[in-house]
């Protein structure tokens, strides 16, 4: 999925394989798209300008559409969000005029919101503001701000040494929840506060990093528990992403087309460990850039109906996004034994029962196993089922033909009776006919 290109308001689904492209010519928003294939909508997001006290401001909506591009559903980062004028960076983040991206005045940009996550099972969104050094919870359900954690936050803010301190990131992109309360993001330190304000992006010395910030919801705080700090010639003002490889790697995107060093590099994309050790690096040419790296990771489909069956029955398993060339498919039933489509065929539900499980994942051709894998729950069998259905349609059959049975009984009592009734009544002797 991908929007954006110049001068066209539109999203478009590109299939790989195929090669065909689907439109979705009313479908827009600004530096982020979220599809969510249950409800068939997107989730973007979509600037405005608010006057506040007699000041131009942009500010950000949260946006549901559907595929004609309807409006479903907002949230305001202002109305419904509890960022003020009083929250303005102090160093005069402002957009449009001859330098903003927006044509027009000069506004002053108070979220500049750049990130959405959206988790289609608890219906939770996750909102980063690079503007506000900030990200927020919402539940979608309720339109309800769960908290907010950062510079204008309410959680208590460690760094690695444990040291409390005001701000954990400074105008940051790719904010990701990679794992229950674990989040990564890609730290721009840019406009970092505790620094004077920079008149110019040459020779800050300034570093970006990538980061992981791990939540406790309970007490309320916050700390960074993983840090790989990129050297002043990687700094990237603006741009950036991390993302967490299939071998446990962080890969961060250093995407600045300039980092304002002698002799700069474009954008810069390195693999880095967890012992913090550079695996690989890639260099662009001065003047490339990146804003986001996307994985586009392996993914195993399945084909369960999700209805209850009265006879064993089968789930077919398929690769998708094999890039490196579809090489196996593992799977394992009510945490059996491992087996492979290939060697055992595709995975046989055999168990009677309502919670069935079956635990599945591919490797391609390179090794590249897909992470975390695939696990598919409540899976239902009752052979009994099919005899009681059996039995069933044996009692109606039999119930049937029980009242056709009555049924002729009380017609014959009837004409019986009727016949009794004319021979002793009035001597008139009956014809036979009822």
């Amino acid at each position: 999925m991908y929007m954006g290109e110049p001068n066209s308001l539109a999203t478009h689904f590109w299939n790989m394989s195929s090669n065909k492209t689907v439109d979705f010519p009313n479908v827009w928003g600004h530096h982020d798209i979220v599809y969510n294939p249950n409800t068939g909508t997107f989730l973007t997001l979509r600037d405005y300008i608010r006057v506040i006290d007699g000041h131009n401001v942009l500010m950000d909506n949260i946006t549901e559409l559907n595929k004609a591009g309807d409006v479903l559903w907002r949230w305001d980062t202002y109305a419904d969000g509890h960022i003020g004028l009083s929250d303005e960076c102090k160093c005069n983040d402002t957009s449009g005029g001859s330098s903003g991206y927006l044509p027009g005045p000069v506004l002053i940009d108070l979220t500049h919101s750049n990130t959405l996550q959206w988790n289609f099972s608890t219906n939770i969104i996750y909102l980063n503001m690079r503007a506000q050094d900030t990200f927020c919870k919402i539940d979608k359900t309720t339109s309800q701000e769960v908290w907010c954690l950062g510079k204008h936050g309410n959680f208590t803010l460690y760094n690695l040494n444990g040291q409390k301190v005001s701000s954990l990131w400074y105008h940051a992109h790719d904010l990701q929840e990679v794992r229950p309360d674990v989040f990564t993001m890609f730290d721009n330190e840019y406009f970092n506060e505790t620094l004077p304000c920079p008149s110019t992006f040459n020779g800050t010395g300034l570093h970006s990093r990538m980061l992981e910030i791990t939540v406790n919801e309970q007490n309320m705080t916050a700390r960074e528990s993983w840090v790989w700090e990129a050297p002043s010639a990687y700094w990237t003002p603006y741009w950036g992403s991390v993302n967490i490889l299939p071998n446990g790697d962080l890969m961060g995107a250093f995407g600045a087309n300039s980092h304002y060093v002698p002799n700069s590099t474009g954008a810069v994309v390195v693999e880095v460990n967890r012992a913090d050790e550079v695996v690989r690096t890639y260099t662009f040419p001065y003047g490339w850039g990146i804003y986001r790296v996307e994985p586009i990771p392996l993914l195993t489909a399945n084909d369960y109906d999700n209805l209850t069956h009265t006879s064993e029955f089968q789930i077919n398993l398929s690769t998708q996004n094999a890039l490196g060339g579809v090489g196996e498919i593992y799977y394992r039933i009510n945490n059996g034994a491992i087996q492979t489509v290939n060697a055992n065929g595709q995975p046989i539900i055999t168990t009677n029962g309502s919670n069935n499980t079956l635990e599945y994942w591919s490797v391609d051709k390179t090794g590249i196993e897909e992470n975390p894998h695939q696990f598919l729950t409540g899976i239902k069998l009752n052979t009994a089922g099919a005899a009681s259905t059996e039995a069933s349609s044996l009692n109606t059959d039999w119930t049937s033909f029980g009242a056709i049975l009555l049924l002729a009984v009380v017609v014959l009592a009837a004409v019986y009776l009727r016949r009794v009734r004319n021979h002793s009544g009035n001597g008139v002797v009956s014809s036979g006919k009822v």
